[in-house]
């Protein structure tokens, strides 16, 4: 019970002796000059982070040209040309062996492509229907991988452009103190503050 006390008065006396003291300013004549602008709050694209994803999601790296992060341009076109490949790679394979399955499934002769020839000599229905259903995975898959890695490429670049923007203040201490505030719509609140 006294140890509690204690901890509650030295808790008062620390709020009491260090709270700071705001009065109220009355101003006889406001300017056109002094009075600042209500800054609306605008979409996601509007700034610079804005501008630059929405410049790679049209064009990808285009937004780190922007950002004036250069060697990020060479990773971004390669894993978007590789997932490019990859999509068509795989379409390219579909679609020899869904032709191939539907002339096995017609009694009809099929010549494969050149550049499906790791397929020739397969003629046996199930086995194709089999091997399309697979490629047919394989270039939905891809699909979803290029998307995300256009998706990411535009994420990239909003955050590199925030990062740009972020203050890096001198200023690194940090101060304990305690506050007191006197609102007329809540009751007085009291507490330990920590600013950095």
């Amino acid at each position: 019970m006294r140890l509690r006390c204690l901890l509650i008065l030295s808790v008062l006396f620390i709020c009491l002796t260090t709270h700071t003291i705001v009065g109220q300013v009355t101003v006889d004549s406001i300017s056109a000059d002094t009075m600042v602008p209500h800054k609306k709050k605008g979409s996601i694209f509007s700034g610079r982070p804005g501008k630059s994803m929405l410049m790679s999601l049209v064009v990808p790296g285009a937004g780190q040209i922007y950002n004036k992060s250069y060697l990020r341009v060479p990773f971004v076109w390669g894993a978007v040309g590789g997932m490019g490949y990859l999509v068509h790679y795989n379409t390219q394979k579909y679609n020899c062996l869904r032709d191939a399955y539907k002339a096995s499934i017609d009694m009809v002769p099929y010549e494969f492509p050149s550049h499906c020839n790791e397929f020739v000599g397969i003629t046996n229905s199930s086995q194709l229907r089999i091997l399309r259903d697979d490629a047919n995975e394989a270039r939905q898959l891809s699909i979803v991988g290029f998307t995300l890695v256009w998706l990411a490429n535009g994420i990239d670049a909003f955050v590199n452009a925030h990062l740009k923007e972020f203050d890096l203040d001198e200023d690194l201490s940090i101060r304990v103190g305690t506050k007191m505030d006197d609102d007329p719509y809540n009751p007085m609140r009291m507490g330990i503050f920590v600013q950095f």
